[in-house]
């Protein structure tokens, strides 16, 4: 026999409510053949014992070995005539058979509650189905209403049950205190409740038993209640403690994100005096016996929430609406048993004007592209590849998918300053499928439609990730976010409305997706409760200027239109870009408008570049500097800076030097006022952001405006700072960074414009001749310092050469006679004599010790010339006798070796003649 492994994941109850609101029973349903052979002609049967099923069939051609079937939801059909004739509680099975070949290999059974018509099943499986048994279109809460209604007219004048639109919570809360009033007025006798009902159910008294026997437990009156006050428009609660139920309800137009909740703070912080959102009421103080008022409810109610340890759950009763769970049908009996009676209530048919059509849009066709410099220059700085996210948009990390209706209203919303609150998606929602990355657009029918409507009208938003996901891809995406703003001072956060499904070609099999609009937002973190909201930056909506390149330069599409973006009452007119953009891919097949909402960061500080180079073109070509890129040629002949002296040249009134400044750095700032061109050059500390800042307030005193920029954010920081310790700070505006937004553009002019004078303009007249004075002074002393006399020398010059001889005295004295006689020849010529000297010098050595020591004489003549050479003559014989005698007299002596010094002469000389002195000896 084959070996079959069953797994079947269902409910354990049945119920009528469940059956009406398509909840479905069996959620998981695996077969895995264990065996080693292959089954085929397989069939799998799924049926209900007693019959509150139709049995469900399934056909498989073949069932390899080791392979598994798996459905995760199975579309089992319940019998809603079955279970609405049933009355009490009966025990039930599911039988699984599985055959093949006709021949039965696998039956398993699993034991299942069949619940009566009135019963609910607890909190333990879907709690939320209690809401089923809220009917407030029953006829008896009708009566109820009638009943409350001159009692909210004594005490406030107004009968009628306006729920929240006069936007008084006060005026909600006699509204509910109205209704509390007329059930109390019923005489309802209590009666006690099943131990631990609120997690295995129980027998839910209807309106029409209520009514009938005037017996209601907590939760009978409860529901009865919030019957009511769903009947008036009034958002209601219900929540459960151990053993208990009470009521509570919204006194402002709310629903919490998820149908239940098990915070209990989420109510105790809305119900704090002082906050007031919404109010709990003790449901059994209006049973009979009880003489309790409104308020005295309200505060029973509220003490059982100080209890935390007994606290269950509450259940949103719209926002479980949202879901699709709505009331039960009357059952009431008949000679035929019970019949099923659907109470709605009766509207007239409203005669609704369709909406007025769009008028066609025509788009232009595109001529010829010519690529010239200034084409390439754009089409790097855009970057048309499928790597730029603006072309080709993924649902990663930094990019988030919220579920979107209407993007005209959310555009509209951001523009008008309104924050959104971003949640994850409904619990009791499964995602739809996601189409190449993207998930699709909801279809109209699908529950969610409506309470995405809701929420927006509660500025909540919601995303397709579960909480985890999406609190982890918030967090990336502020950081990223606030990162790029850091350290570029640019903003990349954006919200994308509509995407443009593309392709590469009309073969391409995968889709492409490029964000159409860009609304600049930013994420504020408002609390850890609230978590993060978005929010717009107060910055104008973009076309996604990148997708309008690509389809002009790649497809040949030019869609015009779009230069200014339409707009209407609102913002832009969101619609009518969707249109020309439909308008102009009308002949490319498949390609469309997804209607989507994209939260992300996207690079888009090139796009600024492009679009002045794009839009200004003609005017930029006038620049001799862009003309020469241009053209790749030198289109002008540099100027060289002037170096002559300009500090006398300009009057104190002429030029605004806040910060000191050297010659150089005044050459610079007197070029800047000139419009010339130049490099300011300088290793760190030499004062180029002194001469900026100098630069900066000469063009700001001169009328004229600046654009300073940089490529690190610091530098402009520095001169920022330098600029406001001046006092021009006010005139300073930042174009990007965290102070772009129009209100800190405002604040900006605003402070400029409240700037008043310091002083008049006599004042400052007066200042100007003040400093010309001085100035003049100390220019004086610098031209008698670098005044050049007749002889070539300024005292500066003199000054500078003196100091670099060493071992001079300190000072050097000139009559006012030899210098007014001294020319610039006789200097010359003392320079030419000293440097025969110094040659002179170099080739005979210093004179100490020298052969012509001895020579004294001071007066040359040819005579001495003649004398010289006949003493040289003499002195050159008598030598060459010495030095004979010398080398025979060693001989005699027998002195070895022979002298060769002049100190071995001189000792040989006194010796001979210290022999010459002796007597003769015979």
């Amino acid at each position: 026999m084959a070996l079959l492994e069953v797994e079947f994941i269902y409910s354990p109850i049945v119920n009528y409510s469940m059956q009406q609101n398509h909840v479905s029973v069996v959620r998981k349903l695996a077969i895995k053949n264990t065996g080693d052979v292959d089954l085929r002609d397989i069939k799998i049967e799924l049926d209900g014992e007693p019959e509150f099923a139709f049995t469900w069939t399934r056909q498989l051609e073949v069932l390899k070995a080791g392979e598994c079937f798996e459905l995760n939801t199975v579309p089992l059909k319940i019998s809603s005539t079955y279970l609405s004739q049933l009355s009490e509680r009966i025990a039930g099975t599911f039988t699984i058979q599985v055959s093949a070949e006709k021949q039965p290999i696998s039956t398993s059974h699993y034991p299942v509650s069949v619940l009566a018509y009135d019963q609910w099943g607890g909190a333990a499986v879907l709690p939320e189905m209690v809401v089923a048994f809220i009917t407030p279109n029953h006829a008896e809460v009708l009566k109820i209403i009638r009943k409350a209604a001159p009692i909210l007219e004594k005490w406030t004048g107004n009968p009628s049950f306006d729920e929240y639109q006069s936007r008084n919570p006060d005026r909600v809360r006699k509204q509910m205190a109205a209704l509390y009033e007329a059930i109390a007025s019923l005489g309802l006798v209590y009666c006690s409740v099943p131990s631990s009902f609120e997690e295995s159910g129980q027998r839910i008294r209807m309106c029409d038993t209520i009514f009938t026997h005037k017996l209601a437990n907590c939760l009978d009156i409860s529901l009865l209640y919030a019957a009511c006050l769903e009947a008036v428009g009034i958002h209601p609660l219900l929540v459960f403690t151990k053993g208990h139920a009470f009521v509570g309800g919204w006194l402002i137009e709310e629903s919490f994100p998820d149908p239940v909740n098990d915070d209990g703070s989420l109510l105790t912080k809305r119900t704090a005096d002082g906050i007031n959102e919404l109010v709990l009421v003790e449901a059994t103080c209006m049973n009979a016996g009880s003489q309790r008022s409104f308020d005295e409810a309200v505060s029973v109610a509220n003490q059982k929430m100080i209890k935390e340890a007994e606290f269950n759950l509450f259940l949103d009763i719209k926002r479980t609406r949202f879901s699709g769970i709505r009331p039960l049908p009357l059952r009431v009996s008949t000679v035929n048993g019970w019949e099923i009676i659907e109470e709605l209530p009766a509207k007239e048919r409203e005669n609704i004007s369709p909406e007025a059509i769009t008028a066609g849009i025509q788009v232009q066709d595109v001529n010829k592209i010519i690529v010239s410099k200034q084409r390439l220059w754009e089409r790097k700085l855009l970057d048309l590849t499928l790597r730029n996210s603006l072309l080709n948009t993924r649902l990663t990390k930094s990019t988030l998918q919220l579920i979107s209706i209407n993007l005209g209203q959310l555009e509209d919303s951001l523009a008008n300053g309104q924050e959104f609150q971003v949640l994850p998606k409904p619990a009791d929602w499964s995602n739809p499928l996601r189409d190449t990355g993207i998930y699709q657009l909801l279809n109209q029918s699908d529950p969610i439609v409506d309470l995405v409507k809701h929420e927006f009208t509660q500025r909540r938003l919601r995303s397709y990730l579960s909480e985890t996901e999406l609190q982890h891809h918030l967090t990336h995406i502020y950081r990223s976010s606030r990162q790029a703003m850091e350290e570029n001072g640019a903003n990349t956060l954006y919200i994308a409305l509509g995407l443009l499904k593309w392709y590469e070609t009309s073969a391409s099999e995968r889709p492409r997706y490029a964000p159409i609009l860009l609304v600049p937002v930013e994420i504020v973190r408002k609390s850890a409760a609230k978590g993060y909201v978005i929010r717009s930056r107060e910055e104008d909506t973009l076309m996604n200027i990148t997708l309008l390149e690509m389809l002009r330069q790649d497809f040949g599409l030019n869609i015009g239109g779009l230069e200014t973006l339409p707009k209407d009452e609102s913002g832009v007119d969101v619609k009518l870009v969707f249109n020309i953009i439909r308008k102009g891919i009308m002949s490319h097949s498949r390609w469309d408008v997804e209607e989507q909402a994209l939260m992300g960061t996207f690079s888009f500080s090139k796009f600024i570049l492009w679009n002045d180079i794009h839009s200004n073109a003609e005017q930029l070509s006038r620049n001799k500097i862009v003309k020469s890129l241009i053209s790749g040629k030198l289109e002008w002949q540099p100027e060289p800076l002037t170096e002559e002296a300009l500090d006398p040249s300009f009057h104190p009134t002429q030029i605004a030097l806040p910060i000191s400044t050297d010659s150089s750095q005044f050459a610079a700032i007197l070029s800047s006022s000139k419009d010339k061109s130049f490099v300011l050059h300088g290793p760190p500390g030499t004062g180029k952001s002194q001469t900026i800042t100098n630069i900066i307030a000469n063009a700001l005193y001169a009328g004229k405006k600046v654009l300073f920029v940089s490529a690190k954010k610091a530098a402009l920081d520095v001169v920022e700072s330098r600029l406001e310790s001046i006092g021009i700070g006010p005139f300073c505006l930042e174009l990007h960074s965290n102070k772009s937004k129009k209100s800190a553009v405002l604040e900006q002019l605003k402070r400029a414009a409240a700037i008043t004078g310091k002083s008049s303009p006599q004042q400052f007249d007066s200042e100007a001749e003040r400093l010309l004075a001085t100035r003049s002074e100390l220019n004086g002393y610098v031209q008698a310092l670098h005044q050049k006399y007749n002889f070539g020398f300024s005292l500066f010059d003199a000054f500078t050469h003196y100091s670099q001889l060493t071992n001079l005295p300190d000072s050097v004295t000139f009559t006012a006679a030899a210098l007014g006689d001294l020319t610039t020849n006789q200097v010359t010529e003392w320079q030419d004599l000293v440097g025969q000297i110094q040659v002179i010098g170099s080739v005979i050595g210093h004179p100490f010790q020298h052969p012509l020591e001895a020579v004294r004489v001071k007066q040359y003549a040819q005579q001495l010339k003649a004398d010289a050479r006949q003493s040289l003559l003499n002195n050159q014989s008598l030598l060459n006798r010495y030095q004979q005698n010398s080398v025979e007299v060693c001989r005699v002596l027998r002195i070895e070796p022979l002298p060769t010094s002049r100190e071995q002469m001189e000792a040989l000389t006194q010796l001979i003649t210290l022999l010459l002195q002796l007597p003769d000896v015979p």
